[in-house]
């Protein structure tokens, strides 16, 4: 067999696999909303990979989408290094840009965002592949309709307009327009997508949020404390709700969360504490696991 013939060979099995795996998938991660808590997904995704769990599906929502894509595409060690260099380098600028001044005007002024999704943008260009099929293992991520209120999911064609859109939090990132409908974050109607795995024929399915329920509410010093406030409730609440429903369909492991105190909803600079919390956390958490299976 000759090089060009062997090359030729590798692609189809592998482009064979991942139609197998977009068929009915095995395992599949579930990966929620959570602004800059994302960065705790990231130490979850080591604890998972470092002991050789991995996906057949990825499926995400919101900032879950970045992160959910990243891994879909690269499902190795190395890609979880790369994403936790990124949220490590991250600043506030990067997502949020403007001095006080120009935020506050922003605020006030009409329109139907306050920031751009350049940042975002700059995120996904990070991603190795451009579309959902150069993905290793399949990736589905879901939008808001903004005009009917329904969640729309994606699993075929370019990355960057679905993830902008999944990631587009309402009033913050400008709506995404997508074969003539604007779409918002996903997360509005479905922040902790397991109800799609379950869809797909997912058997085990690991659920990766961002933060623990806060018992205590946090400080409200500005309108935007009270959204993702709002949207952290929502999140516990849904997976406690689907946790329930679909606990006779498939296996569903939640990953440990924590709490991790008051941060600002554009303040990246705390992910390399998020990371390393999360990864310990998930260390010993899958290492009880396999305990108990023993």
């Amino acid at each position: 067999m000759s090089l060009g013939d062997y090359v030729r060979d590798r692609r189809r099995r592998r482009a064979a696999d991942r139609a197998a795996a977009r068929r009915k998938p095995e395992t599949a991660f579930v990966l929620s909303g959570g602004g800059v808590l994302g960065a705790v997904q990231v130490g979850q995704l080591y604890g998972l990979l470092e002991r050789g769990i991995m996906p057949d599906a990825v499926v995400a929502a919101s900032v879950g989408a970045l992160n959910g894509a990243q891994i879909a595409a690269d499902p190795t060690l190395e890609s979880v290094e790369r994403t936790a260099h990124t949220w490590m380098r991250l600043r506030s600028d990067d997502l949020f840009p403007g001095s006080r001044v120009a935020k506050a005007w922003n605020v006030v002024s009409r329109g139907d965002h306050i920031y751009p999704n350049d940042g975002i943008r700059r995120l996904v260009e990070r991603i190795p592949v451009r579309t959902f099929e150069e993905c290793a293992v399949s990736f589905h991520t879901c939008a808001t309709n903004l005009r009917t209120g329904e969640e729309r999911w994606f699993s075929s064609g370019p990355l960057m307009p679905a993830i902008l859109a999944s990631t587009a939090l309402p009033g913050i990132f400008p709506p995404v327009a997508i074969d003539g409908e604007l779409y918002v974050d996903g997360g509005v109607v479905n922040n902790v997508p397991i109800s799609r795995a379950i869809d797909l024929g997912a058997r085990k399915i690991y659920v990766l949020t961002c933060s623990a329920p806060q018992r205590d509410s946090r400080p409200i010093r500005r309108p935007l404390d009270v959204l993702v406030q709002a949207f952290a409730h929502s999140r516990a609440a849904r997976v406690s709700l689907d946790h329930e429903r679909f606990a006779g369909r498939a296996e569903i492991v939640l990953m440990p969360t924590f709490d991790p105190g008051f941060i600002r909803y554009d303040d990246p600079s705390q992910s390399e504490r998020l990371i390393s919390r999360a990864r310990e956390l998930s260390r010993h958490f899958l290492d009880g696991e396999r305990a108990l299976e023993a």
